[in-house]
């Protein structure tokens, strides 16, 4: 409830300041993320076996012009992160443990604040974003596992996960194309500069890659 209550705030403020012509351009843009992170172990050398995973990722934008070739973007919405495990469990009597599911899936609320450069001006004008991300983790699911003997279910990852920082900040490099001004395509890449996790053994840091397609909805009834 609380997030749906952040969302539409966020859009009616969205809308009230475009009449006073505070932004030029507002609108929504759905996603695909590409995640995975990186789990150091500091004491012992073990590669991390995690692997990419996709999720979804949905935001409300809003961007002002400063001249022809600079505007500033404001983007505020909801990404999955998190990574596919590939860490096979075996049992005491050597069988596999069979895993509900594989992918740890984290759920962030974020706040993307970039710096857009269009250095051509047309009807289908390439661009570069850059800026910054920050996130909110509001919950996770971990991948569970069922012990073959008790019946017993568990988690894999909770154990750490919970102990994860709620907040983390991260860069934004974005490459895209705009289209009459109306509907944009994106490709995007967020690299973390703070730490999900860190003690004396163990840092774990996000990754994530995301493609998104954009519409201005205010340019529809220009």
């Amino acid at each position: 409830m609380k997030q749906k209550l952040v969302f539409i705030l966020a859009l009616t403020l969205i809308a009230k300041f475009s009449h006073c012509q505070i932004i030029d351009r507002y609108g929504i843009n759905v996603g695909t993320s590409y995640s995975s992170q990186i789990w150091d172990y500091k004491l012992v050398p073990v590669d991390s076996d995690n692997k990419y995973k996709s999720g979804l990722q949905a935001f409300l934008q809003a961007e002002k012009d400063f001249g022809n070739i600079f505007s500033f973007r404001t983007e505020f919405g909801y990404i999955q992160k998190g990574f596919k495990n590939t860490l096979e469990l075996i049992s005491a009597d050597g069988t596999s443990v069979e895993t509900k599911n594989d992918n740890v899936i984290l759920h962030d609320l974020a706040l993307n604040l970039g710096l857009k450069i269009k250095p051509l001006k047309s009807a289908y004008s390439p661009y570069l974003l850059v800026g910054l991300r920050g996130d909110y983790l509001i919950s996770y699911k971990d991948i569970e596992f069922e012990e073959p003997d008790s019946g017993l279910k568990f988690n894999m990852y909770e154990s750490t996960i919970k102990d994860f920082n709620k907040s983390n900040l991260g860069g934004l490099l974005g490459l895209g194309i705009d289209m009459k001004s109306l509907i944009y395509l994106e490709l995007e890449y967020n690299p973390n500069f703070t730490k999900n996790f860190d003690d004396t053994g163990l840092s774990i840091k996000d990754n994530c890659w995301g493609v998104k397609l954009g519409l201005n909805i205010n340019k529809l009834t220009e």
